[in-house]
Parts: structure tokens; sequence; C-alpha cells
């Protein structure tokens, strides 16, 4: 723990399997009754432990248990009550996004044992699929879990907004009462902290002409931090900024999405994405109207075609409208965090805990539970899944919510920009863009 009085730990990006296991092994739903059961977890993560050596903590390519995971379900398959819907209503907690799904023994996996099952993730495809061939059902989006978490000893949720008349003066929360500089001050216009030398060269050239745009401004502040997997370690004074920060810009990295969006409006700072998938694929947790209400849109061709200054284009933000958005995060930052459950609760012992607030946890259990998660109930066709391939790659190349990945593209001809050899390969022949796939429960607007 970083600091307690605001819930700030230090949390790993790819620990979304770890906290989410926490909440249901304590969970009410939980049974030990199988034929009780309307849905199973899959209890093993098969990214992390394919992407992260456990044992020395360096990168790998390969899952050793995986396939020790893929006997254990063989097994289940020969009991009628765990295997009884061929796996249709099983869960996988996948703490890497669904483009790491590289490693040996997790591609058999999904393959051969999990085609059926549906997964949570920490990022997905614009399908809200799998890639090519892997299983025969959604990936859901849930938050990077963030370093912010609400736990029994929290003295000021970070995301709160202070009534004006409240400050300076002393404040009263459901804590009791607690000194003002508990609220910082908000003197920062623009903070990011992150890396200007990611793996995607084209988000490399955009994060450095943010950059040199914030070098030139006395109210932008920039932290140059290592491009790793383990993110920003304990660098507590670094993740304190974001509460004194007004807006967070969040260009793309490796991927659309990154944790510090997460991070900052668990802070209560604004997010200032650049593409709008970098928080329109997590569906449980934006709608749209959310999403307008709490973060700040600026395309990325504004600034690389049109050479405009993102943060003349933030000061030009009435403070009304700021405070607005500051309040609309105030409401959804619960649902986006992941509690922490007090360790006086122990699941062996069939401990029962729920938090005070309802949180990204508690989203994914009330998702599991409803059945309209699992559909298509039989799976997507093979013509579903050739339509999705070529979907995938049409929306990655051509649809603005992820121009932020490439350079300067916005709505291009169905399957511009994207080879030759990866279109024929996929099968893309007969892909129609307008067509979706699996009837209506999916289309794409251009």
């Amino acid at each position: 723990m970083l600091n307690p009085d605001v819930g700030l730990f230090q949390t790993w990006q790819f620990s979304l399997y770890k906290n989410v296991m926490a909440r249901l092994q304590v969970s009410k739903y939980r049974t030990r009754d199988p034929t009780k059961a309307s849905a199973f977890i899959v209890p093993f993560d098969a990214g992390v432990h394919s992407y992260i050596d456990h044992l020395n903590g360096k990168p790998r390519l390969a899952s050793p248990h995986g396939w020790r995971a893929i006997q254990l379900l063989k097994e289940a398959q020969k009991n009628e009550t765990f295997w009884r819907h061929h796996g249709h209503n099983h869960f996988v907690f996948f703490s890497i996004t669904v483009y790491q799904m590289v490693g040996i023994g997790v591609k058999v996996f999904f393959m051969t044992i999990c085609q059926n099952c549906t997964s949570v993730v920490i990022e997905t495809s614009p399908t809200f699929t799998a890639i090519s061939g892997r299983s025969r059902k959604y990936w859901y989006a849930a938050p990077y879990p963030s370093s912010f978490h609400w736990w029994e000893g929290i003295k000021v949720l970070p995301w709160e907004v202070p009534s004006t008349s409240s400050l300076p003066r002393q404040v009263m929360t459901t804590s009791g009462v607690i000194d003002p500089q508990d609220y910082p001050a908000r003197d920062i216009l623009s903070l990011f902290i992150g890396s200007v030398k990611t793996a995607n060269i084209n988000s490399n050239l955009f994060r450095k002409t943010l950059y040199s745009q914030c070098q030139q401004d006395v109210g932008c502040q920039w932290y140059t931090t290592a491009h790793a997997c383990n993110g920003v370690v304990n660098s507590t004074s670094q993740l304190l900024l974001f509460r004194r920060a007004t807006f967070c810009p969040a260009p793309a990295g490796d991927s659309i999405t990154r944790k510090s969006i997460f991070d900052s409006l668990l802070a209560g700072c604004i997010p200032v994405i650049f593409a709008r998938a970098s928080m329109s694929q997590y569906l449980w947790y934006f709608s749209e109207q959310d999403l307008n209400d709490v973060a700040v849109y600026i395309p990325k061709q504004m600034i690389m075609e049109n050479n405009a200054n993102f943060l003349n284009i933030l000061r030009e933000i009435d403070s009304k409208e700021v405070r607005r958005k500051q309040e609309a995060i105030a409401r959804i930052a619960p649902r986006l965090q992941y509690a922490v459950v007090p360790d006086r609760y122990d699941p062996k012992r069939g401990d029962i805990w729920d938090p005070p607030i309802y949180d990204a946890a508690a989203v994914i259990i009330d998702k599991v539970l409803d059945r309209k998660t699992i559909e298509p109930i039989d799976g997507f066709s093979e013509q579903d899944l050739i339509q999705q391939k070529c979907l995938q790659n049409d929306i990655m190349q051509n649809h603005a919510d992820y121009a932020g990945l490439f350079p300067g593209k916005t709505k291009g001809d169905a399957g511009s920009h994207v080879s030759n050899k990866v279109w024929s390969r996929n099968k893309c022949n007969t892909y129609n863009r307008d067509k979706g796939f699996n009837g209506s429960t999916f289309s794409v607007l251009w």
C-alpha cells in the first residue's frame, strides 16, 4: 500500500484475474455444489501465465500450466454436471490483452478445450471477439486494475469532488472530519506519465508530438517512464499527481488504451483521448453518454494533420464544463475500481463479503450471472468467424475510433490499408462491411 488515506496501492496492470477472483471467492453467489451453479469460472489465468514467468519475472511465450489446465478440463468433460452445456456457461479471466494471446499452451487451451468459453480481458478487439480462430464467443473488456482502490480504511475517495463551499474549511466525509489538504488544488492543467518509446512506431510519433507541445507550456507536466510491463513502480509521488491535474492525456501506446485512463479517472482527472476506442470498448462500464460526459475527445488528425495544439484546446473548455465532467467522473468512478476484500474474510470458511459501493468486480459478477452474456448460445458460425476477422482488420485500419494507432487514417473504403496477403488469408472476398455478424448482436457505425 502506497497511501492508505486515498486507497493508493502498488497495483500491477495485469492483475485482473487476481482482483476478480478475490471477490468471487467471498461472493454470496458462490456455490460449492456444481449442480446448483449457472456459471463456472476457469480458475487459471492463462494470459499472465503465458506472458510472465512467475519464477523469475521475465517475459515468456509459453504456458506450461496451460497443458495441465487442458488436462483438468478434459477430465471435467467427463462430468455431465460440469460440462452439460459443453463449456458455453464457462468463463475465463484473461489478465492481458486479447492481442497477447500467443503463448504456447494458450492457443491450444482455447482452440481445443475452451472454444465455447466467454472471456473477460483488460482490452478486447474491435469486434469484441478473439483474434483469428481462438474461440467462438465474445471477449468482453473490463477496466485495467487501477492503483486506486476502495478499502475499509480509506479516508478520502480520490475521485470525490468537494463542494466549493466546503473548502478551505474542514470537510466532512463518511469517515469523519478530514483536513482540506486531502483535496489538493488542481494546479496542473495537463499531466502525462508514461513512455515515448512504445512498440508502435505511430504511437511513438504522436506521443513525441504531444511531448513537444507539453514542453513549451508551463501548465503541462510530462513524466517519462521506462517502457515496461510493470508500469510505474512505487512512484507514490507521481501517482498522486493525478489528483492535482485537471486533464490527463491518454494517447495510444502498444495498443489503443492504457491503465492510466483508469488511474486518472479514479483520481478525478479528466481523460483526454485521441481515439474513442480507448474507452468505448468497455461496453459494460461506459455508455456513449458516459464517455462524452467524463472525457475530452480530440481526434488525432486535428493534431497530426491540422497542427492543433492539444493544450490550447483544453484551455478553451469552460470551467463549468470542467466541473460537470468532474462530477460525472465522481458518479461512475466507484464501478471502475476493484474494492479490496478485508483480510479477516476467509473464503475457506465460507465467509461472504460485498463492498459498500458497487465496483468493477460487481459489474462482472452481474454479467456472469446474466444469460445474455453467453450469447450466441451455440457460438459463432464459421461465416461469423470469417466476417469477424475481416471486420477487425478493416476497423483497425480505417475506422476513426482506432485512428490513434495509425497515421492519419479515418474512414477508408472497405479493406483499405489492409495488405492483400492478410485480406486473402482471412477469406475476405465475401466480406460485407455493413453486415456485422451474428445477426443484430454486433454492428458498426462508420
